[in-house]
């Protein structure tokens, strides 16, 4: 099965090329070439963290920490998107991004029900705010070009098209009215096709992410999504990317090539050559591939069912 972008789209979106790679640091930058056409963006930094810190309990959609630990309402939704997400930082769900409602001085409460993580309650957390579609661009506004720069969300079956300046200032916006579409999480690991109607470099600062992240994948459409890694520039293979870990001859990942994001190939998981051997990414079915992807460029996912993957920091 092969993905489905519109068409209506391929001629107003983005490349990139990494520049310059992150610090070492916990803070970094990259930089990137863009070409006028198309590509995935993933982006390769997270916001700040608000708060870290050991859990005392966790049960159905909440997380407790220690007493006054937190600002009462600090980390609550906000009217249209939640605002900020609380990762977990131990223990074998570690990379587990769950978006937060709202939150007392020790109480956060969540957007569903975790009782089936198995959380102990002695788990790490950290709290961040979202990456937004404009925090993610705003060191870029200068070199964005108004009313025709945009970013396509995939989700659920439909996407949803954002125009830089649409707002009349310098908002992102889908009705050429509101800036709609400036607050619009990015959640890690996931990302959206970024469009530039003429070639520029664009400049892109946040911190440094260190633990694998977990996407939760919408079966049988489009998931854009790839791993979160500081090594911006470095490319992986394929099949050491958490991509493996699909279902094998049936998910289905495509890596597109920069500008007219046309199909460069599809991918199946397949079973490695050995019994208990991990998986490996396959464009023949049989044939482990040797390609590679840049970090930050992401793929066009589209899993036979729902599922939940975990993507390599590279850590």
């Amino acid at each position: 099965m092969k993905p489905l972008i519109p068409t209506t789209l391929l001629g107003a979106l983005f490349a990139f090329g990494v520049a310059n790679a992150a610090t070492t640091t916990p803070v970094g930058y990259y930089a990137y070439d863009g070409i006028g056409g198309g590509n995935i963006c993933i982006p390769s930094f997270v916001n700040p963290a608000a708060f870290s810190g050991a859990l005392t309990a966790a049960s159905g959609a909440t997380l407790t920490v220690a007493a006054n630990s937190l600002t009462a309402n600090a980390y609550n939704q906000g009217a249209v998107y939640k605002k900020f997400y609380a990762e977990i930082t131990s223990g074998p769900n570690a990379g587990v991004v769950l978006d937060i409602v709202s939150n007392t001085t020790n109480v956060v409460t969540l957007g569903f029900n975790i009782s089936g993580l198995g959380l102990t309650g002695t788990e790490t957390i950290t709290i961040r705010p979202h990456v937004t579609l404009k925090s993610f661009l705003s060191s870029a506004e200068a070199s964005l070009n108004a009313f025709s720069d945009s970013a396509t969300f995939y989700a659920n079956g439909t996407f949803q098209t954002y125009y830089y300046g649409g707002d009349g200032g310098t908002g992102w916006s889908s009705d050429f009215a509101t800036a709609d579409g400036s607050d619009r999480p990015v959640p890690p690991g996931t990302g959206f096709v970024l469009g530039l109607a003429a070639n520029v470099r664009l400049t892109i600062t946040g911190e440094v992410k260190a633990p694998d992240t977990f996407v939760q994948l919408v079966g049988g459409v489009v998931n854009i999504v790839g791993p979160v890694n500081p090594l911006v520039g470095d490319s992986v293979n394929l099949s050491n990317t958490g991509f493996e870990r699909l279902a094998a001859f049936s998910d289905s990942v495509t890596i597109y090539q920069p500008g007219p994001l046309s199909v460069f190939k599809t991918y199946y998981p397949i079973y490695g050559p050995f019994p208990g051997d991990p998986g490996v990414l396959s464009d023949d079915f049989s044939t482990p591939t040797s390609d590679t992807m840049k970090y930050t460029t992401g793929a066009v996912v589209i899993p036979s069912s729902p599922t939940a993957l975990k993507l390599d920091s590279g850590l």
